[in-house]
């Protein structure tokens, strides 16, 4: 049974209904152990549970122990749980064959949990992994949240470690860390044992907050609109001393002017943001990136933002080809397009 919606999943769990196999993946790793734990606190319910409880790690994983521990019976209890932390691109197709074949049919007294934290290189082996997990019980895909539910994650987070965060610092935060939820679980516990019971305000997250590469090169972008050259400069001196991948960071700042671009479409076309990033395919809570954008467009005209999307394309070629040093690759590109600005 595959479960699409992750409230369905979460009221199965709360029930008392139990399938005999799980399998959980995805990009979000701390939704994907939260709800591991819960399920091995709904099966281990008796007495005796360190005996009736077997964990597994993908990289060393012993087929025949792994087997041994699914088919044996619990010990003084109803039920007895086995985890397994897959990782399918350590096993081989007769492996990932025998491990579905174990999964396919487990006795009836056990609940086997597998988990999949990091998405395998080929498809293929997981999808082997998500039909036999499907046949045998229950598959999630744990993505991430919607951007209310970030916002709420993160304000209880404070408020159950003393601290208050207003909704703006919330977004904010956000804006700095992404949607992992184990980064921004991490960041919120750091940051309330940094402010203690006050108020945690923007400039105790610039403090403390890790900011993630993709967030640096948002604000990168920002100074190249606003025509603040110094800025645009410093975020690239960051950038190259946390030694980020320039083709990575140009392939994040491309992705900041093709949403220039879809924000100037928007805007001509008179389309409400929100109805525009759902058609263009933007995640809920991303519909402030589309927004942001359509705003910032609105200083340029399409013959501009065209030469900008081509100056950076033509980075990322000369990059890729001619072996051109990063660092004056990149800081070239950054003069270009804040000459293409107009803003001196």
């Amino acid at each position: 049974m595959k479960y699409t919606v992750e409230n369905d999943f979460s009221k199965h769990v709360k029930s008392e209904e139990l399938h005999r196999v799980y399998l959980l993946y995805g990009t979000q790793p701390y939704l994907i152990s939260m709800y591991e734990k819960l399920l091995i606190k709904k099966t281990l319910s008796g007495d005796f549970n360190d005996f009736n409880f077997h964990k597994f790690e993908g990289a060393n994983l012993d087929l025949q122990e792994f087997y041994d521990a699914v088919e044996s019976l619990p010990f003084f209890s109803g039920n007895r749980c086995v985890t397994l932390d897959a990782d399918p691109d350590k096993l081989d197709a007769g492996q990932m064959k025998e491990l579905c074949s174990v999964l396919a049919d487990p006795p009836m007294t056990t609940t086997v949990i597998v988990t999949v934290k990091t998405p395998p290189a080929k498809k293929e082996k997981l999808s082997a992994l998500i039909k036999a997990c499907d046949k045998a019980g229950a598959v999630i895909e744990l993505q991430a949240r919607r951007l209310g539910d970030n916002l709420r994650f993160l304000r209880d987070r404070a408020q159950k470690n003393g601290c208050e965060l207003s909704g703006d610092c919330a977004s904010y935060m956000i804006e700095r860390c992404g949607d992992d939820m184990q980064l921004l679980h991490t960041e919120m516990e750091k940051l309330c044992a940094y402010t203690g019971p006050r108020p945690i305000t923007k400039a105790d997250i610039d403090a403390v907050v890790t900011t993630v590469m993709t967030a640096r090169v948002y604000d990168l972008s920002k100074a190249i609109f606003r025509g603040n050259f110094n800025a645009a400069m410093e975020l690239c001196d960051q950038l190259i001393y946390l030694r980020e991948p320039v083709t990575k960071v140009l392939a994040a700042l491309s992705g900041a002017f093709v949403d220039l671009y879809r924000g100037f479409a928007a805007r001509q076309a008179a389309v409400p943001a929100a109805r525009a990033a759902a058609e263009l395919g933007y995640a809920k809570n991303r519909e402030f990136v589309l927004k942001n954008a359509m705003s910032d467009s609105a200083d340029y005209s399409a013959p501009q933002i065209g030469k900008m999307l081509e100056t950076l394309a033509d980075a990322d070629f000369a990059l890729k080809s001619t072996g051109t040093d990063e660092r004056v690759a990149l800081e070239e590109t950054i003069t270009k397009l804040f000459l293409l600005t107009g803003k001196r």
